[in-house]
């Protein structure tokens, strides 16, 4: 058994060689399950793609080498070394006893050319290389996911994105149960607070790590210092912990606002719903409480630093949201001045709107941790840009 030993990881990469029929057993509920990852594309249906794979069956019916086919599985606390010792065939048993657990992180188009060939030919011969991937901790997966993805996109960025991220996705869930995300192909839409797109989550996770509100995610999720900023997040142990407390902050923040409903307003903000269903505003909310909890990029404040300011600020902004909660409806439509967000929205554009409004959202969600609880009204935090 080849084997490398990532100590910054904590993962194992093991390398061998597996006949097709064991491999189709082993990886046929991942398969099945478009990869065993939430948002994986499965087989491509492009007059492209079918084109290639015609011509990827054939060369696999002559004994074509493919690129090894990256598979991998996050267990619990176990002795790696249990794993050293095996031989290709022990490693392969253990594979599939463990099928349901194993995510096809790279190789669905080639598995898919492989099930096509198997039915005109007898690949019970045929030897594919495989590497495995395995780690303690999803996090660590997911990192290992996006390294291997390094240097190139070859799908979709927002696709990539949440095939990805699905895991941190299902850990946001559970660490914010009251929170609702949508994926990308339920077709729901946002009508009460608390309710998300799961490609918005993801793109807040992102600016999260990079504590900038101005990235385009399909234009600089390759960009190199992005993508290391992001990278050192997702190795982080913490770093899903840390985002989901950011989210469950804007999450009752967000059920503030929506108790404001101005039925005979027609500015864009004429309902407190209005603000979350805003990215720009999400993004200048987590982006404003990234910056307190990491400190801003490149920064050398200290650990013990950041969360002695990290703390204050959150419990003063959580003691401003237990007031609105109390308030009564008309003290709080008036504290929460909308008319004023709409006029400054509507008067101030310059440039990209889109850049103009993140940057507008973080000075004042950084405004609105400034005051905290002895903010007066939040006519300040829309004024601060």
């Amino acid at each position: 058994m080849n084997y490398l030993l990532d100590q910054r990881g904590n993962c194992v990469s093991f390398m061998l060689n597996v006949k097709y029929p064991a491999y189709n057993a082993l990886i046929e509920s991942a398969y099945q399950n478009r990869g065993g990852i939430e948002g994986q594309r499965g087989a491509l249906k492009s007059s492209t793609a079918i084109r290639i794979r015609k011509r990827m069956v054939n060369d696999i019916a002559k004994g074509t080498v493919l690129p090894p086919v990256v598979i991998g599985a996050a267990i619990a606390e176990t002795d790696f070394s249990f794993f050293f010792e095996m031989r290709d065939e022990e490693m392969i048993q253990w594979l599939t006893r463990n099928a349901n657990d194993l995510s096809l992180i790279d190789g669905m188009q080639r598995t898919t050319a492989m099930i096509e060939a198997s039915k005109v030919s007898n690949l019970s011969d045929y030897e594919i290389r495989l590497e495995f991937w395995l780690t303690k901790s999803v996090n660590n997966l997911i990192y290992r996911m996006l390294v291997l993805n390094s240097g190139q996109v070859p799908w979709d960025v927002r696709r990539q994105l949440e095939t990805v991220f699905s895991s941190v996705l299902k850990q946001i869930k559970l660490d914010n149960t009251d929170i609702s995300i949508f994926g990308i192909d339920e077709g729901r839409r946002r009508r009460n607070a608390r309710q998300y797109q799961s490609d918005d989550i993801l793109e807040l996770y992102l600016v999260f790590g990079s504590r900038k509100e101005k990235i385009d995610i399909k234009e600089r999720l390759s960009d190199e210092f992005v993508r290391l900023d992001f990278l050192d997040l997702t190795s982080n142990d913490d770093s899903i912990c840390q985002f989901s407390e950011a989210l469950s902050l804007m999450s009752r923040l967000d059920s503030c606002f929506c108790k404001v409903n101005q039925t005979e307003c027609k500015e864009r903000f004429q309902n407190g719903i209005d603000i979350f269903n805003s990215q720009p505003a999400c993004v200048g909310f987590i982006v404003s409480t990234a910056i307190l909890m990491l400190g801003r990029p490149g920064g050398t404040q200290g650990k013990d630093v950041l969360l002695t300011r990290w703390t204050n600020c959150k419990d003063s902004l959580i003691t401003l949201i237990k007031k609105m909660e109390e308030m009564q409806l008309d003290e709080l439509t008036s504290f929460l001045s909308l008319n004023t967000l709409s006029e400054k929205l509507n008067t101030k554009r310059t440039g990209k709107v889109g850049d103009f409004e993140r940057e507008f959202f973080k000075l004042a969600f950084m405004t609105l941790y400034e005051e905290g609880e002895s903010l007066s009204s939040f006519e300040i935090c829309w004024n601060a840009y």
